[in-house]
This record gives structure tokens, sequence and C-alpha cells, in this order.
């Protein structure tokens, strides 16, 4: 299925997700024509609040489809300063167990698949200190309530773990080492435990779609779903309307730089050299998918339709388009309202998706 996170609205608590629900993605469907997939973010605020009866209501009067859930910010992502923030709790503790928990619990209510995802962040922050066998014991945890969810239910509700630029898990092969040690052949985990590739992230830690693909199959691991996502991409000498990532201050923006000789890692654009004057530099900036440019810049859009066949072939299903930033993009860059950007998105999705 495809569709788009509800994580680029701002709603922390369950009225304002109904609203955003019935303001905008009721208002892409009827763009669309057709059944829209919803990816759906509840913060652990709203996972308390949800009524079940009402969240079913809204979506079959709309006629959105909730195909999976954004379990990857815990609390407001929409307050003024997020950064670090969206890394906590990690994976070590109790507080991101429970809450992925009652995310489950949601989505088997809600969702009409057999099979369903909840995106969840890679461990947590990396200079955090937590250890990855905490994380682990909690994952197992998570891996035995799951199943007792698909045996009550008869909904498979996996677990996707999200790489990104910074975090304890920033490759795709560190994520397939580490299910390797924490839970080797274990094939109960790899029903519950998948993998969200996000392909901005991918794009910012020069990964190329094959290689993610090829590390995923021989740790045994599925792709639970897409991220639909590009980051921006120019030439650090020709830095001309970049500068607005400078004073962008909500979220980090982890950066890498490629220059002749190597590729360097930064985890934030301010933290790249200002006597750096050479290099291509792709930037942690969810920017629309349908755009090849963003103003005077480059995105990562061509990186992205590469990557989409290969990881069709490789057996994606599910799809999700997210662009969180909106709020944040200079005004004179947001050529379309939001909800005709969405839709645009989408359209340019399943084009690419299914040509």
């Amino acid at each position: 299925m495809l569709g788009y996170c509800t994580n680029v609205h701002s709603g922390d608590s369950f009225t304002e997700v109904i609203s955003n629900l019935k303001t905008y993605a009721s208002k892409v469907q009827q763009n669309l024509q057709t059944p829209l997939g919803v990816g759906l973010w509840l913060s652990e605020t709203v996972s308390r609040e949800v009524d079940i009866a009402l969240l079913k209501d809204t979506l079959q009067q709309y006629n959105l489809k909730v195909f999976t859930l954004n379990g990857f910010p815990f609390s407001n992502f929409h307050q003024d300063i997020v950064q670090h923030n969206v890394y906590k709790p990690n994976w070590s503790k109790e507080a991101r167990l429970d809450y992925t928990l009652r995310l489950a619990g949601i989505l088997s209510s809600i969702t009409t698949q057999k099979e369903a995802g909840i995106s969840t962040l890679p461990l947590g922050w990396k200079d955090d200190s937590f250890s990855n066998e905490d994380c682990a014991m909690q994952l197992t945890k998570c891996i035995t309530a799951l199943e007792a969810i698909e045996q009550q239910t008869g909904k498979c509700i996996h677990l996707d773990i999200e790489t990104e630029p910074g975090c304890r898990l920033q490759r795709s092969n560190e994520l397939c080492d580490f299910f390797a040690s924490s839970f080797g052949d274990d094939e109960q985990a790899r029903r519950y435990i998948r993998v969200c590739h996000d392909t901005c992230h991918a794009a910012v830690m020069r990964e190329g779609a094959k290689s993610c693909i090829d590390n995923y199959k021989n740790a045994g691991l599925e792709i639970g779903k897409v991220q639909l996502s590009s980051a921006i991409e120019f030439e650090i000498e020709e830095n001309n309307e970049a500068s607005f990532i400078l004073g962008e201050q909500k979220y980090l923006h982890q950066t890498s730089l490629k220059n002749a000789k190597e590729v360097l890692y930064f985890e934030n654009f301010t933290d790249v050299p200002s006597e750096v004057s050479v290099g291509n530099c792709r930037v942690h900036f969810h920017v629309p998918i349908h755009k090849r440019t963003f103003g005077e810049l480059h995105t990562t859009q061509i990186d992205l339709q590469n990557s989409i066949p290969i990881l069709k072939e490789a057996g994606a299903t599910d799809w999700e388009v997210e662009t969180y930033t909106w709020s944040v993009m200079p005004e004179e860059l947001q050529e379309d309202e939001l909800v005709a950007s969405i839709t645009k998105e989408l359209a340019w999705a399943s084009k690419q998706i299914n040509p």
C-alpha cells in the first residue's frame, strides 16, 4: 500500500489527530479519488487517549486506510526544539517498550491488513549512555508480546527498525550485525522484527539500495516498509540557498560531505567547518519527493528514483511518503499548499512504483 505519514501535522492530542484526518488526509483522498493509505503518528500522550471506535469511524467515513504507524517520535514532534529529544527514550527503557506495545494494540484494532508494521528508532542516539544488550532484552519482550497479539487478533504486527545517521544503528550493516548478535537464527524474531528503509537516511549515509538489500537478505530480514523521502544535495562551493538550513533549529540536520579523498559525517549541518569550500553535501532535511530541485539546491530524488525498483524487487509492498519538515521549509520554497504538495508526492510515487 502507498500512503503518507501524518507526522507532517502537529498533533499532540487525540482531538488534534482526528482534526488532522478530517482537515488534511480527507482532502488528499478526495484529490486522488482512491482509498488513501495513512501512516498514522500517535505520540505517547495520544496513544493513551485513543478512542478506537471514533478513530475507526473517522477512517471509514473519509476512506482512509491505516497500514502502518510511526512509532519513532515518542513525544511532541512539533515542539520548538526537537533535535535529540526524538531519540528518547531509547530502546533500553521500559517506557519505549510500553509505548510501542500500546501502538501495536491500537494498530491491530484499526488496520484491515493481516500484516502491518510500526517503525521505530534504531535503538537510540549513538553517543547516549545505554547498551545494545539492554535494548535487545526489551526487544525480546516486544517480540513475545507481538506474538501474543497475533494469536489473539490474527494480525501480525511487526516492528520495523529505521536506521538513521548519528544513531547507534546508522547503516544497514550495523542493523544486521546487531540483529545477528542479539537474535542469531531465531525465526520468531525475524517474523516480528523487520526493516524500515528510509531513502533519505540511506542517501545521507551514501548507502546504495542494492548494498542495503544484500545486507538485509544475508541477515534474513524482511522490509517491513519503505519511507519515501529525499534529502537536500548541493556542491558546497555553490552554497547559495543552503544558508536557510543553518537557521533551522527545530530538527537535527545530519550531513555527509564527499570530497575527492573521503566522506565526512557531521551531527548537524551547523557543524560543517566554515573553511570547507569543496565537496558534495547531503543534508538530512526531508523535502517533497516530487521535486528534483529545491530552489537553487538539488535533492536526492534521482537516488530515490533508482532505489524504488530495487526495493520493489526485494519484496517491499508498503510505501510511506514522509516529508515531516514542511513547517520549517522557507515559505518561498513552499510552492504548493500542504494538501496539494502531499497529493503530488503520492502521485509521483505511484508512477515510480507502478510505471
